[in-house]
Formats: C-alpha cells, sequence, structure tokens
C-alpha cells in the first residue's frame, strides 16, 4: 500500500490554470460566469440559465436548444473560486460558488444597467442612475402613494410590444416591465401571444427580497376587476423572462388581455405594493401589544378564592362524627358519675337531661321508696345501681349519658 502511495506521488499529473477554466465558463450572450444549474444546446454549447428562457436556437451554432443540463461541468464549478462580477469596476474578492451571490448581492462595487432602456450601454452605481435617466432618457421616478397603489394604462396595446414605467416608493426606486411577447421565446408550450408583466427593484436582490405586490387587470369601462396574480419583487439584475417558467410574473394570454382593454385601446393595471420588512413590524407590535393586554387582564383580576371545599366537607362531616362513635364508650363518662356521688353524697346536683328509668327498679338507700312527685318524673332518680358500683344489675347495658356530667 505504501509503495503503491509512493508511486502515485512521485506521478506529476501537472496543474490547471483556473483562469482557463472560467474562460469556458462563460456565457455567449451576457459574458458573465455560468453557474448550475448549466443549460446547453444539443451540440452541448453552455448558456447561462437566465439567457436560456430566451434563446430558440444555440447563439454558438444555431441549434437547437436542449433540455438537459450538463452535469459535468457543474461538478467541475463547484470545485473553482469565481471572481465577483464587479471585478471589472475594482472588486478583488473571488468566493466559492455557494458564496459568490451572497457577495454580490451586497457588494460596494454593484453596478446596475439602465432601468428604463434595454440598448443603453449604461453601468453605474445606484446612486448615478437616477442622473443618467434625468440626463440621457428625459425620464424622472413618479412618485405614487404612501398607501402604495398605482394605476397604470399601458397605451395602445395593439400596437406596442413593450411597457416601461419608474417611479419611487418608500425610499426606493422600482420598475413596473409589460412585455407582450410569443410563448415560445420563454420556454412555454403555448402557441400565442402572452401579455407578462413585473414589479423589479431598482438596485441589488438583498434589498429587493423586502417588498411584495399584487397586480391585477381592470376593465375600466365595465368597473370589473380581472385576473390576479400576487408576487416578490425581484431585482432589474434578473430579467423578467426568466421568472416566467417559475411563475414569478404575472402571465395571461393576449386574447385574455384584450377583454380587458378599454374604449381607447389601453390596458389596465391595478397595482398595490407591499413592505414585507413593514408588515413584519406591524405583526410583531401586534403580538407585543396583545401581549400587553393579557397582562393587564390578568393584573386587574381579582385573586381566586380560598378553597371552600375541604371546609365544607368539614362542616358536612360534623353530624356524622357522633353516628360512627360507638355506643360502647359511653358508659365511661356515667360510670365516673357514682365516684363523684360518693365523695359528695349530699351535694348531687339535679341533672338537667332525663335517663328514664322503671319505678320497680328504683332504690332509696336510705331505705324508704320515694313516690315522683307531679312536678318531677321518676327521670330525676339516679339509678341505684349507680351508687353501688359493686352491685350488679341489668340496667349496666349501655346507655347514652347525660352531655353535662362531662364536667364533672
Amino acid at each position: 500500500m505504501e509503495k503503491i502511495l509512493a508511486e502515485q506521488a512521485a506521478l506529476e499529473l501537472g496543474a490547471v490554470d483556473t483562469n482557463q477554466i472560467l474562460t469556458l465558463l462563460e456565457c455567449p450572450v451576457c459574458l458573465d460566469h455560468i453557474t448550475p444549474p448549466i443549460k446547453q444546446c444539443i451540440k452541448g454549447h453552455l448558456v447561462c440559465t437566465d439567457c436560456f428562457p430566451r434563446l430558440p436556437h444555440c447563439p454558438t451554432c444555431r441549434s437547437t436548444m436542449s433540455a438537459e443540463r450538463n452535469l459535468g461541468m457543474e461538478q467541475v464549478s463547484r470545485l473553482l473560486n469565481f471572481p465577483c462580477r464587479y471585478h471589472p469596476m475594482g472588486c478583488k474578492v473571488a468566493t466559492s460558488l455557494n458564496k459568490k451571490g451572497e457577495h454580490e448581492r451586497s457588494c460596494d462595487y454593484l453596478q446596475l444597467k439602465c432601468p428604463f432602456h434595454g440598448q443603453c450601454s449604461f453601468q453605474g452605481a445606484l446612486t448615478m442612475v437616477v442622473p443618467h435617466l434625468r440626463t440621457d432618457h428625459n425620464v424622472n421616478p413618479a412618485p405614487i402613494r404612501p398607501s402604495g397603489i398605482l394605476f397604470y394604462r399601458a397605451k395602445q396595446f395593439a400596437k406596442r410590444n413593450l411597457w416601461n414605467f419608474i417611479f419611487e416608493w418608500d425610499g426606493n426606486m422600482f420598475r413596473f416591465m409589460i412585455k407582450n411577447i410569443h410563448a415560445n421565446s420563454v420556454g412555454r408550450t403555448d402557441n400565442c401571444n402572452i401579455v407578462i408583466a413585473h414589479v423589479q427593484y431598482v438596485g441589488p436582490d438583498s434589498m429587493a427580497a423586502q417588498y411584495a405586490y399584487s397586480l391585477s387587470l381592470f376593465d375600466a369601462d365595465r368597473r370589473r376587476p380581472g385576473p390576479k396574480f400576487e408576487g416578490v419583487v425581484s431585482s432589474t439584475m434578473k430579467p423578467i423572462e426568466s421568472q416566467v417558467a417559475k411563475e414569478e410574473v404575472f402571465v395571461a394570454t393576449t386574447y385574455t388581455a384584450r377583454d380587458y382593454t378599454d374604449q381607447f385601446g389601453q390596458l389596465n393595471f391595478v397595482i398595490h405594493m407591499q413592505s414585507l420588512k413593514e408588515k413584519e413590524k406591524k405583526a410583531a407590535e401586534r403580538r407585543e401589544s396583545e401581549a400587553r393586554r393579557q397582562h393587564r387582564t390578568d393584573t386587574s383580576r381579582p385573586p381566586p378564592p380560598r378553597e371552600a371545599a375541604p371546609a365544607a366537607a368539614h362542616v358536612q362531616a360534623v353530624p356524622v362524627v357522633p353516628a360512627a362513635v360507638p355506643t360502647a364508650a359511653v358508659p365511661v363518662v356515667v360510670a365516673a358519675v357514682p365516684a363523684a356521688v360518693a365523695a359528695v353524697p349530699g351535694d348531687l346536683p339535679e341533672p338537667a337531661s332525663s335517663i328514664a328509668v322503671a319505678p320497680s327498679e328504683t332504690n332509696n338507700t336510705s331505705g324508704s321508696t320515694s313516690q315522683p312527685s307531679s312536678s318531677h318524673s321518676s327521670a330525676t332518680n339516679i339509678p341505684a345501681s349507680t351508687t353501688n358500683p359493686t352491685s350488679t344489675s341489668r340496667d349496666e347495658s349501655p346507655q347514652p349519658g347525660p352531655s353535662h356530667l362531662a364536667p364533672l
């Protein structure tokens, strides 16, 4: 094994110049580096994914474009470091493929093409776009309402193929573009003309992703809305034709669009801009307000009452306690009375409660038998058996005793 490794180390495979490989990955249309997914024609000539939907034929050999990707070159491209696309403007950063897009969206040397005219050769920083529009095209970005609602008329719809409108909203510049093209030119199988429309941000993609919009046709004569579309704003650096296949733009057939033209031949659009950042901010404010309101409700609510269930159960259990006590324990209290009587024979108090005893079973300690008076019944007499602890009688069976004899 070591011998094989030594032979491989001794074998000189040479080095490949990265610049030569990057030259092979240049798009013949936009001259930018081709990154995955890499498209090609049936003979293998490469084009980038942004230019592919607009090419009915190969720009190199005029052959038919292929739907297959070049997977081999995609694997090679992932091994390289790509220079920033703004390298001609002065950027010296070279990154791998997975970091290239992130860098270019926020590159200090970001260069924009003219957002108004496709054949204009202007390329410059964002701060130079507005002066260029005013000087070379006599165009001033139109401010729209703070609510973001815009009504646009595409004049002479049957005679033109392109409409471009530059406007300002939320402190940024946008472009609303409408194109009347054939479906085959954007990779669709429909054999008809279609109308595509889209809102783009004049600047990098990182800022464009913060905005969304809704778009619908509008019949001005009959005051009725037409087909509606909702999407996210993209950058002017990305052609809208490349977004048709992904359904990221408004698409309608020309026949459908003509049903919404007014008496002057104008195709009317209603656009509503939305700030995703502002929407998220309002959602956070609503959540915070809901939390504060819930907190106020919890603090103003009276404290819950003490648990009354155990107390109620105790009250209900009070009457049950005497019934649960065995009757055999009651004579213990009564048996304590003779000891008290024997200690003080002449001061025996008359009980307030009664104990029913038959007259024939009542004996007098002095040897005489007393008759019950009319004011006191025999219940006031204490049985003789209670004065002599040693005597036995059938009255020694447990009887409920008086409740006030316990303190004696």
